[in-house]
């Protein structure tokens, strides 16, 4: 019972559940490439365990803070015409 109610919360929010994975993901991608060419740069080991569990937090930290920080204001034209002259 308990799984169906995560279920049927995660499907009434329509896709906020997933923009965290999808960050995470890319998150995760980033870092490894990062980290496999910081690693050639500095000729040390390349640990991709590390480099996945790095960008695994950075990608879940971003996805919760910068929603949060950013300013959005909907149906402002004004706004959007000032921006773009």
């Amino acid at each position: 019972m308990i799984k169906n109610i995560i279920f049927v919360k995660i499907r009434t929010e329509e896709g906020i559940f997933m923009r965290y994975i999808i960050t995470t993901v890319w998150a995760v991608i980033f870092v490894e490439i990062i980290g496999f060419i910081g690693s050639k740069l500095t000729q040390m080991a390349f640990n991709p365990c590390e480099s996945a569990l790095i960008g695994a937090a950075f990608g879940l930290l971003f996805t919760a803070i910068i929603p949060t920080v950013a300013i959005i204001k909907k149906n402002d034209s004004k706004n959007a015409s000032n921006i773009v002259k």
